[in-house]
């Protein structure tokens, strides 16, 4: 069994899980067959731990509150680091606490090993946004993007993405869109619409290659981070049929079976995480 539709939780539904080595967890969504996981990670204020195991799958993060050190090198706010499988990296400690969302490859993919894929540091917030014209249909967002990662082999592009306010387009209805490959977000800032309902800070959703989702707009803008494994390229397929603009639509998630009520309950205002 693949990883599943999600679309979309907002993390606030989701409980902390406390571990015994001084870090909790909010789990995302989770590949059984490869082990790949994305979780939220809260690091409490003087945690330290080991560089990672060498049978560890490799590790993505953007800290979205507070700070980390990672192999001796301070990641505060918006900073974005990739550990590969086999590395030997990974030794942490954060003196007063961080946040981060954590995106771990899984634990045979030979895209992400030591050797094949090169270790990451960035802060995110000091790269230059790209502002070149993007799919057309897309016009309204007014998008921009920072590229984080481009995966080795075409394994997969990971990247920031926001979008102006008033990103609502003067046509009442928009085409749907799929992809030849999966997508996944989180939603860092701002809001935006889909048929779904509204995606606030802490939003998040995985979809399988070939979801026929959308149309999107905002009103407020956004800020997120996606990723398209299995692409360093998205390629979009329009749908001929066109929906109506979703702004005002009720939150109605796709989640996965069995989960819990409490991850059907809307978000009404940004919280913190």
């Amino acid at each position: 069994m693949a990883r599943s539709h999600v679309e979309f939780i907002q993390v606030q539904n989701l409980p902390w899980l406390y571990r015994p080595d001084g870090r909790a967890e909010r789990v995302l969504s989770v590949d059984p067959e490869s082990g790949a996981k994305t979780v939220m990670v809260r690091y409490l204020a003087g945690y330290r731990a080991p560089a990672n195991p060498v049978d560890a799958g490799a590790e993505e993060f953007l800290v979205l509150d507070g700070t980390v050190t990672i192999d001796g090198i301070r990641h505060g706010r918006h900073a974005y680091g990739f550990l590969p499988r086999g590395s030997g990296l990974g030794k942490r400690q954060s003196r007063w606490g961080a946040v981060l969302l954590v995106f771990r490859h899984g634990r045979d993919d030979p895209d992400s090993a030591a050797g094949t894929a090169e270790p990451i540091a960035l802060d995110a917030a000091a790269m230059p946004w790209d502002v070149t014209p993007h799919d057309p249909q897309l016009a309204h967002l007014r998008l921009a993007r920072k590229v984080l990662r481009l995966g080795p082999n075409d394994s997969g592009r990971t990247f920031l993405l926001c979008g102006l306010p008033y990103g609502v387009p003067v046509e009442p209805t928009l085409p749907a869109e799929t992809h030849d490959h999966a997508e996944e977000m989180f939603m860092i800032s701002g809001e935006m619409w889909s048929p779904e309902g509204p995606m606030r800070p802490g939003a998040y959703f995985y979809r399988p290659p070939g979801i026929l989702h959308g149309p999107h707009v905002s009103q407020t803008g956004f800020l997120q981070i996606m990723r398209s494994p299995g692409a360093n390229r998205i390629v979009t397929h329009w749908s001929a049929e066109r929906r109506p603009l979703p702004i005002g639509a009720p939150y109605a998630p796709v989640l996965p079976a069995g989960a819990p009520d409490s991850w059907r309950r809307p978000v009404r205002a940004a919280t913190c995480w």
